[in-house]
């Protein structure tokens, strides 16, 4: 049976005509995916999926050379399922640093010490001037109080009791369920 004779009968939804035509070309389909996706089983995916899209494109063929306008369609279908393999890879490849598992724990459990941290440094913004350097300096940088007082050329002393204005401060504006 001819080309365009077999075309015309699959569009008039004749379906022995549709089995004759996908085996005619399905090892010339499986050979063009084949060559781009160099895998087998995604081949074999792939040349299914082609003949599905070609179903559905054949009202807007035109008799422009059939074998030619399904090897674009096939070769179509294997570039986007490489790009959609690629970019799934980048996706997997990709963490922040902050969910990396170092220490043992889950990621959920990395997730939600790093929200806590962020709040904490948020409502640290929150204090006074006075009392938010200091915090900042003592327990964000881990200074010590010495380290502290050279930096802000103060007293030990001072240090000591902006800290503990800073605990009040804190006990005070703070509600443990805001972290």
């Amino acid at each position: 049976m001819q080309e365009d004779a077999l075309i015309k009968k699959v569009q008039q939804g004749n379906q022995q005509a549709l089995r004759i035509l996908i085996e005619r070309y399905k090892h010339h389909v499986f050979k063009v995916i084949y060559h781009v996706v160099r895998n087998p089983k995604d081949a074999e995916d792939l040349a299914q999926e082609t003949f599905i899209k070609m179903v559905d494109a054949l009202p807007s063929y035109q008799n422009q050379g059939f074998t030619t306008w399904l090897s674009r369609i096939a070769v179509h279908k294997a570039i986007d399922f490489n790009r959609k393999k690629q970019r799934q890879k980048e996706d997997l490849t990709f963490f922040d640093q902050d969910y990396q598992l170092t220490d043992g724990h889950n990621p959920e459990e990395q997730y939600l010490a790093k929200h806590e941290r962020e709040m904490v440094r948020a409502a640290i913004m929150e204090m006074p001037d006075k009392l938010r350097l200091v915090v900042q300096l003592y327990h964000l940088e881990g200074l010590s109080y010495k380290e502290i007082s050279d930096q802000l050329n103060m007293k030990e002393s001072t240090i000591k009791m902006r800290l503990y204005r800073a605990r009040n401060w804190m006990k005070e504006n703070w509600k443990k369920e805001d972290f």
